[in-house]
């Protein structure tokens, strides 16, 4: 995925990933879900942001969701 300036965001694609509304039970969530319901809607800064954290295996808040890299 690349931002408006065809700058290249980490790329999340390849992993499983999940979401939570407690940190305590997640669910799946796939990347085209994700891609729809969150980055598309976020700014550039925002979708550099979240997929970096992401990637690094960290969870990533945002408004009331955590997303991360689904633990095994």
């Amino acid at each position: 995925m690349k931002d408006k300036y065809g700058i290249e965001i980490e790329d999340i694609s390849c992993f499983p990933l999940e979401r939570s509304v407690d940190f305590l039970s997640w669910e799946d969530i796939s990347y085209q879900d994700l891609l729809k319901q969150v980055l598309e809607n976020l700014d550039d800064a925002q979708a550099h942001r979240f997929c970096g954290v992401v990637r690094s295996g960290s969870p990533f808040q945002l408004s009331d969701t955590f997303y991360r890299i689904k633990i095994n």
